[in-house]
């Protein structure tokens, strides 16, 4: 049984080499896509690192309070317990004077989807890697899982034909909030921005009404099992009330140079049965083309995840808050260049999503070479900078952290190869 996923995306690919990659077969209406994507790079981690996993909203500095079960209401997003840094979820935690120079699999994609007549179609994104190669790519529970698949999406869309036609959506799907696209080579930036990585939901497992009011405003709302996507197995550790979402999205300009903007929230009981106690996302995003070749995207989020009552007085509620722009500029139809600047802060002693009460600044700096328009090369340069509080913990509760150097820098160069099928 451990060798399905690789037998199974072996008979895949001999499906897909009878009709032409990303065209629809002959037989069966099915079509066939994805993606292969390759990172190498480096990256030191200076003296002053610190660095654990993040915890509960309840939890202090990367334990959780004794009793209380660790995964309920935690930051349980995919690149949750991965570290910081440019190539921070690939090579785990960052430590003090750390030096890494590796090759990466990131992915290998391969997405089917089939239509039946003109209302009912559905869709597969199958995510393959390889854990020992950097890939973080699994279903598997663990920070050393032994599974290397991730069913990024799996749904079924009806279609129902009032007005501008309704889209009714069941299944798992890409959280529609934030700039960044869950697959790396479908974003300007090479590496991910810290929002995304420890802040907001990538993938959820419930239901989405999608409807277009017309060419340049729509809306999405949807009901999900919970925000970190992960359901609960015992007894007393999850909600009976699902949690939810929405977003307004406008689109605007002409075709090959739309601009967008969307405005979300989402939230819900996501502590264990703790019903009254929420938690609220909300965020904008935007992507402005300013001339042909000029574009200004950007992202701000806030978060916070309300506390259990029979905590109150212990810990406060856990509270995350964060933005970032992006400078974009193509002289050329060959070449892309960027430059971002993000702000993240883990506002307060719980450290619920970075694991380390904290502030970052993320400065990167890149170039996107298309080398024909399936294939692209990426390489980037980025910095961040880590403003720690000098005392990590909640007094009280554990021994506190005192840290003789409050901040820290972490420098790192890396390179992309995708190919788009």
């Amino acid at each position: 049984m451990k060798n399905f996923p690789v037998l199974a995306f072996a008979a895949a690919i001999l499906l897909v080499g009878v009709p032409a990659m990303g065209a629809e077969s002959a037989a069966g209406g099915i079509e066939f896509s994805g993606n292969v994507d390759v990172v190498t790079g480096w990256q030191h981690d200076d003296g002053g690192t610190y660095e654990t996993l993040g915890s509960c909203p309840y939890g202090i500095g990367g334990f959780a309070i004794p009793g209380v079960p660790v995964g309920l209401g935690c930051n349980a997003i995919d690149t949750a317990g991965s570290g910081s840094g440019q190539l921070g979820e690939f090579r785990g935690l960052a430590a003090p004077n750390r030096d890494t120079f590796n090759f990466y699999l990131d992915e290998v994609e391969l997405d089917v989807q089939k239509s039946f007549g003109e209302n009912i179609r559905i869709r597969a994104d199958l995510d393959f890697g390889r854990f020992l190669s950097g890939s973080r790519n699994n279903t598997a529970s663990g920070l050393t899982p032994t599974s290397n698949f991730n069913l990024e999406q799996g749904y079924v869309t009806v279609n129902i034909p009032i007005g501008n036609s309704f889209e009714l959506l069941f299944g798992r799907f890409n959280a529609p909030v934030g700039l960044e696209s869950v697959d790396r080579p479908d974003n300007i930036a090479l590496s991910f921005s810290n929002i995304y990585r420890y802040v907001r939901p990538h993938n959820l497992t419930g239901m989405k009404l999608y409807y277009p009011f017309n060419d340049w405003f729509d809306w999405s709302l949807y009901v999900v099992n919970n925000l970190s996507d992960q359901i609960s197995f015992v007894s007393g550790s999850d909600s009976a009330i699902p949690s939810w979402g929405t977003r307004f999205g406008f689109t605007w300009g002409s075709e090959g140079k739309k601009s967008t903007a969307g405005l979300s929230y989402l939230g819900g009981p996501e502590q264990a049965n703790q019903n009254a106690h929420l938690t609220h996302i909300l965020d904008v995003d935007f992507m402005v083309h300013v001339t042909e070749k000029f574009r200004i995207a950007g992202e701000g989020i806030y978060r916070q995840d309300n506390i259990p009552s029979f905590l109150v007085g212990l810990t406060p509620n856990s509270k995350s808050y964060g933005g970032m722009a992006l400078f974009a500029f193509a002289p050329t139809d060959s070449w892309d260049f960027y430059f971002r600047y993000e702000y993240l802060h883990d506002v307060n002693p719980t450290a619920a999503y970075t694991g380390v009460d904290q502030q970052i600044h993320d400065f990167s700096i890149g170039t996107t070479y298309n080398i024909t328009d399936d294939a692209k090369m990426k390489i980037e340069y980025r910095l961040d900078l880590h403003q720690y509080a000098a005392n990590q913990g909640f007094p009280g509760l554990l021994p506190l952290v005192v840290l003789p150097d409050t901040t820290s820098l972490q420098n790192a160069f890396s390179a992309e190869f995708a190919y788009n099928f």
